[in-house]
């Protein structure tokens, strides 16, 4: 029995071990696409309406007149990205780029710095894939094999490297759903109250 956990212990630590070199290899190579655009576009606080009024005067607009809605502007706080949202997008909940907006204060607002965001909080499904298995199948040989599995996904390592809120989402869910599930399984005062 102990072969058996040695074998898939160093078997899950080589798939994590994948799974880093997946998440951060050739980040800042990638092809900045359309949507993470428009991630930038809202963490500068800007509107796309705002932006389609002030570059439409009818005069050649350069690239680097562009990039200044590409970048958090200083006269914009986290109320402006919050309004951009509401108004264009309110089908994206704004936790994701109010935390990006601020880890491009901290850290810069390159496409690499705004896709390492997304890949650190690709991190947290780990824990959470993990806790979630060991709340419905009790076994760590299980939970293990999810994070394993987790690990070398083909579309989690996609979405851990976009600077969109898919990483961010598949941790919550991931940690909301354990939750629930130790609530049920412990019947706490305040889960009672809630049924």
């Amino acid at each position: 029995m102990t072969l058996i956990k040695t074998k898939l212990g160093f078997l899950v630590v080589v798939l994590l071990i994948l799974e880093l070199f997946f998440r951060f290899a050739n980040i800042d190579k990638k092809f900045y696409w359309y949507d993470e655009v428009f991630t930038s576009l809202r963490i500068s606080g800007y509107t796309q309406t705002e932006v389609l009024h002030e570059i439409s005067s009818g005069q050649l607009v350069a690239a680097k007149d562009l990039m200044k809605y590409q970048r958090p502007n200083p006269t914009k706080n986290f109320g402006d990205t919050v309004k951009s949202l509401a108004i264009e997008e309110p089908q994206l909940p704004p936790l994701y780029f109010l935390a990006v907006k601020y880890w491009a204060k901290l850290f810069g607002d390159s496409p690499f710095s705004t896709r390492i965001f997304s890949v650190w909080m690709s991190l947290l499904a780990f824990p959470g894939m993990y806790w979630l298995c060991r709340e419905l199948f009790r076994a760590p040989e299980v939970a293990w094999i999810a994070v394993g599995l987790l690990a070398v996904s083909p579309l989690h390592v996609l979405y851990a490297q976009e600077a969109r809120p898919y990483s961010l989402w598949s941790a919550l869910i991931l940690v909301a759903c354990a939750s629930l599930l130790r609530a049920m399984r412990l019947q706490t005062i305040a889960f009672r109250a809630l049924i």
